[in-house]
């Protein structure tokens, strides 16, 4: 019996960190797609943080709306010395057509004009979803995937 009150609280707990990874909101930086890992190890270049839910974002941030299901984190930075590319770019590099839609953090967007930190991109790969291949990124580090495309 405890061997499957145990096998029931791995299980059950497993399943509420994975609903709470799954809320984190998506962060801009400065009108750029980002992480919410380079808040945290960014404390000291972060001027200001606001937090909006999807149905009151700013004008600036309506390009976001499609993403924003479980809200948005609008940082400005004191200095932004940070990479950037194009999602546009990302496809290119990816022998992929520019305007393919793509994959960010389990977030599909086709606005490829949306722009994207560089520091953020730890993990792409191209996959097949629905019989099209395309570009899936990761913002956290984990193993290659072993229906990645090369």
């Amino acid at each position: 019996m405890k061997k499957i009150f145990y096998l029931f609280a791995l299980c059950a707990s497993a399943t509420v960190f994975a609903q709470q990874n799954r809320a984190e909101p998506v962060v801009i930086i400065d009108g750029m797609l980002a992480s919410n890992a380079l808040i945290t190890n960014e404390k000291k270049n972060i001027q200001s943080t606001t937090t909006y839910k999807k149905t009151d974002l700013p004008v600036k941030l309506k390009n976001f709306e499609s993403l924003a299901g479980n809200g948005l984190v609008s940082v400005q930075v004191k200095e932004n010395y940070y990479d950037k590319i194009s999602l546009k770019a990302l496809n290119r590099d990816f022998n992929l057509a520019p305007n393919n839609p793509v994959m960010f953090d389990g977030h599909l967007i086709t606005d490829t004009e949306i722009v994207v930190l560089g520091n953020v991109l730890e993990q792409m790969e191209v996959n097949v979803v629905d019989g099209k291949k395309i570009l899936s990124i990761g913002t956290s580090q984990k193993a290659p995937s072993a229906t990645a495309i090369n």
